[in-house]
Formats: C-alpha cells, sequence, structure tokens
C-alpha cells in the first residue's frame, strides 16, 4: 500500500517518516506566504534525495497572483513536479475566490495537479465528470464512514487520521470546519470501535478500506501509525 502522509511548513518529520511516505503534502494555512510552503517542500525533496513534496495551493489564502506566480516558478525550477489545489476555508486573500482559478492560472508551468474531495458532500460520479478530468488524483476530507469512503475509487485517496487523541482529532475537525458532520463523524466511529480511550485505531479503520493508497492526516503520533502500517 502507498502511503502519503503531510505537515505544515514548521513542523519537522523524522528521516524514517521522509524515507517511508511515498509522499508528503506540505499545507497552505491561512495567513501563511506561499513562500513558506514552497521553502518547506524543497527541503523535503532535499531530506528524500527525490521528490516526494507536494505543496498544497490554498486559492483564497493569495493576497496577489505575484505571490502565487513567483513561488510556483521556484518550485518548477526546484524539480517539485505535484501540487495539491483547494479552495482553503475561509476567504483571506483577494486574488483568488475558487481553486479553479487557481488550476487556470498554473496550468501552463506542467504541474500534476491534485484536489480534495469531501465524500460527505459530493457525489462520485459528477465529480468523476468534472475534477477528475483535470486533476489526476483527489484526496479525500476527512471521512470515517469506510463504507462510503471505499464508493470513491479510480484517482481517489482516502485521507484518515494518525493514532491521534480523541481530543486531537476533535481539535481538526473544528479547525475544517467539520463541526456540523462531528456527531455522525464520531458516532460511527465509536460504533465500530475505531475510537477506544486510546485514541483512534487508523490500522483497523485501513483494514477496513479498499484503496491502493492513503493519505495521513498528521494529528499526532505520526511515526507510530506508519510504522504500525508499514508492518501489516
Amino acid at each position: 500500500m502507498k502511503i502519503s502522509v503531510e505537515k505544515t511548513p514548521t513542523q519537522t518529520l523524522s528521516q524514517y517518516v521522509i524515507d517511508t511516505a511515498t509522499a508528503i503534502s506540505v499545507t497552505h494555512l491561512p495567513k501563511t506566504n506561499f513562500s513558506k510552503v514552497i521553502d518547506a517542500a524543497i527541503d523535503i525533496n532535499e531530506q528524500a534525495g527525490t521528490a516526494k513534496a507536494i505543496p498544497h495551493i490554498a486559492a483564497r489564502n493569495f493576497y496577489t497572483e505575484t505571490e502565487l506566480h513567483e513561488n510556483i516558478i521556484r518550485a518548477k525550477r526546484a524539480g517539485i513536479d505535484k501540487v495539491l489545489i483547494i479552495g482553503g476555508i475561509k476567504q483571506e486573500g483577494n486574488a483568488f475566490k475558487r481553486a479553479s482559478e487557481v488550476h487556470y492560472a498554473i496550468a501552463p508551468y506542467g504541474f500534476e495537479m491534485h484536489c480534495g474531495v469531501n465524500p460527505q458532500e459530493e457525489d462520485y460520479d459528477i465529480v468523476r465528470n468534472t475534477k477528475y478530468t483535470f486533476y489526476s488524483k483527489g484526496i479525500s476530507q476527512l471521512c470515517l464512514n469506510s463504507a462510503l469512503l471505499n464508493t470513491w475509487y479510480d484517482k481517489t485517496i482516502a485521507g484518515v487520521p494518525t493514532n491521534c487523541s480523541i481530543d486531537g482529532l476533535i481539535k481538526y475537525m473544528k479547525i475544517c470546519g467539520l463541526t456540523d458532520s462531528f456527531e455522525y463523524i464520531i458516532g460511527n466511529a465509536i460504533r465500530v470501535k475505531y475510537i477506544t480511550s486510546k485514541g483512534f485505531n487508523t490500522k483497523k479503520f485501513v483494514k477496513q478500506l479498499n484503496h491502493e493508497q492513503i493519505h495521513l492526516y498528521n494529528f499526532g503520533r505520526l511515526d507510530q501509525t506508519l510504522l504500525e502500517l508499514e508492518l501489516g
């Protein structure tokens, strides 16, 4: 199984994670200049010795188009070949309002482009005929319904939490604006015993998936989670 992971621009990953993960995405947080994302992605590739880094590009985080173009050119020159384009949680900047606008803006640079998908709010057939005609792959938003995730196949990478604490999981859901589906997500996880007093059981959840690749949302205990999945 292929396993990708993610980090913020300021987080440090162990050499074990860098060597083991098939890809490492770098998040583009609100009020974070895109240059910091590219700096971190370049550092990851230097540590890995190959092009593993995938910078996130959050459309609504840009205040100017120049910030995007200057840094995406720098990424291209540094050998970065993939990007993940998302809309972003809320309106922060003024340059772009939708992910599709960023896609159009950087298409001439020739990056392999991935997108975010939300299985709980989007229809797979519609996404397949729209987003997946422009993006080579999609990473799912947090969804702890394995049966639903398994209906998203082909180009979809299942995004799952690490072996995080319950507090860590709740914190992430709040940051990502998932409060509307909070009771459903947590309730479903408890019913099938993915959540215990020790936290989320990533290995048990992943065993229910039919995906060839998963993406670990790094909510803590990343090394432990990756090792457990690698050992099977």
